[in-house]
């Protein structure tokens, strides 16, 4: 069981049409879990550690988004 996270960073909040820019991707950092249970009870560590690396890479950001899920 791992733990994949989707996160976007938004440095002008727009649509792209009128100026917007945002930087969104996928991170797999790796962890392996023994069941759903634990893994679904330890991602909100992993989304919380990735916002808090993304806000000290991108200070200019306006707004920063991770979230996970689960799966084999």
């Amino acid at each position: 069981m791992e733990v994949l996270i989707a996160f976007c960073v938004i440095f002008v909040e727009e649509c792209r049409y009128n100026g917007g820019k945002a930087m969104c991707n996928f991170w797999n950092p790796g962890v392996v879990f023994k069941t759903y249970d634990e893994c679904a009870k330890d991602k909100k560590l992993i989304e919380e550690y990735l916002v808090e690396e993304l806000w000290r890479i991108h200070p200019e950001a306006v707004k920063i988004y991770a979230k996970g899920t689960c799966g084999e």
